[in-house]
């Protein structure tokens, strides 16, 4: 019998709309059916391939492309070093060739890829998270929706500085959301086409708050039917909300405030976990009581999900920064299944909380971690005392465990604004 040969390559143009037929059976809910939905599609896809940050790859078997990805070059703030990331979207398999490995060689080869790019790290966003935590992925900050009515949220003793955006605020608005990922962990640098995104929708909206030629926060959203028999029954969907001081976001929920009379509820989806603080009344309008006796308040999810891909090389990237105040050398042994190194075992030495690694050196105390959860751990969103009381490490003293819960300790938890 002859082998099937099998690679991954980047996908020319001429099967691009192979990749999108793949695309549109794959995620129905992309409602791409008529040949201008597909059309339309493509020119996307051509578009965003002139970014050079951005690539199209495919699964080919027996030159035959049987799924595809599309990888973006993302810069990201981790923990205020500014690092390369690789993110990974649009993983689709033709139905016919599922349950045929393809997605995992595409995310192997992802990785791979990442690996040889020099980047520690990579993300998604998944369509079945318990799938990717098993090729090693581990969750990121949760994602919160908040639904409030206009008129319980305060109401400012201003919005004089509000304004709609128009096109000559591009650089403005760019050197915002640049000074907004710079002082926020886990932020993604815009690129071009998000940009974009502000000035070329038909449907979305933004308002800024703008002091001389300074834009100091935005509010980017979109007007939504509550149902289809009333037309004057809409929500606002909030799509990103930035704000570099209290003083901005008193003026941007002013704004909403003031939409009382036309907007039935405001739909806030967000990393920020203590928001219902705000509203002078959290609840959703569900009325739903979760027992015992809980208002319910936001629905959660899971969203972006991180892998480390180079445990080391996160060490070194972060050698300057502080993990704690603690002085001990930490053995980490990793468990990696997906990708055939097994386990990995590292010495890392903190001095008042600065990390080395050291080879040949025991460490005071060993710590067993699946790289999935290791992942979250380092990039601050789960802490290690959870992952131990919930089984999913285990430590040779048990006397280290709050040192090493404050050694991993994230002041603030990684957000991400970008979809991809």
């Amino acid at each position: 019998m002859k082998a099937i040969r099998s690679m991954v390559k980047k996908i020319p143009l001429k099967d691009l709309e192979a990749f999108i037929d793949i695309i549109a059976n794959a995620y129905p809910g992309f409602g791409i059916v008529s040949p201008d939905d597909k059309k339309k599609m493509k020119q996307r896809m051509v578009k965003l391939s002139l970014d050079p940050t951005i690539n199209h790859y495919g699964v080919y078997r027996d030159r035959t492309l049987i799924g595809g990805m599309r990888t973006y070059d993302f810069m990201m703030n981790l923990f205020s070093v500014r690092t390369l990331v690789g993110g990974v979207g649009l993983v689709a398999v033709d139905l016919l060739r599922k349950k045929e490995r393809a997605c995992k060689e595409m995310i192997s080869f992802f990785i791979n890829l990442y690996r040889k790019k020099g980047s520690v790290l990579v993300a998604l966003y998944p369509f079945r998270p318990d799938f990717y935590r098993k090729m090693g992925f581990g969750y990121g900050t949760k994602l919160n929706l908040y639904k409030v009515w206009p008129g319980d949220l305060p109401r400012g003793g201003s919005k004089k500085h509000v304004r709609f955006l128009n096109e000559k605020d591009r650089d403005a608005l760019r050197r915002c959301a640049y000074r907004f990922f710079l002082s926020h962990h886990g932020m993604l640098e815009m690129k071009r086409h998000e940009l974009d995104y502000f000035f070329k929708s038909s449907e979305a909206k933004t308002v800024v708050y703008k002091e001389g030629k300074k834009i100091l926060g935005y509010l980017l959203f979109v007007i939504k039917r509550v149902d289809d028999a009333n037309f004057l029954r809409n929500n606002i969907v909030i799509r990103e909300l930035v704000y570099e001081n209290e003083v901005v976001l008193s003026e941007l929920l002013t704004f909403l405030h003031t939409q009382l009379d036309q907007i039935h509820q405001i739909l806030y989806p967000t990393q920020e976990e203590f928001f219902h603080f705000l509203p002078r009344d959290p609840r959703d309008g569900s009325d739903n009581i979760i027992p015992l006796i809980g208002h319910q308040v936001n629905t959660q999810g899971i969203g972006i999900m991180y892998r480390v891909i180079d445990a080391k090389g996160m060490f070194r990237l972060l050698r300057d920064h502080k993990f704690g105040n603690h002085n001990y050398r930490l053995n980490i042994v990793l468990h990696d299944s997906f990708t055939g190194r097994g386990e990995e075992s590292l010495v890392v030495e903190f001095k008042d909380g600065l990390p080395r690694l050291v080879a040949r050196v025991a460490g005071d105390v060993r710590i067993h971690l699946d790289i999935a959860d290791f992942s979250s751990l380092m990039v601050g969103s789960v802490d290690y005392r959870s992952l131990h009381k919930y089984g999913l490490s285990q430590i040779s003293d048990r006397g280290f465990i709050e040192i090493v819960t404050d050694t991993f300790r994230a002041v603030e938890k990684p957000i991400c604004h970008n979809t991809f």
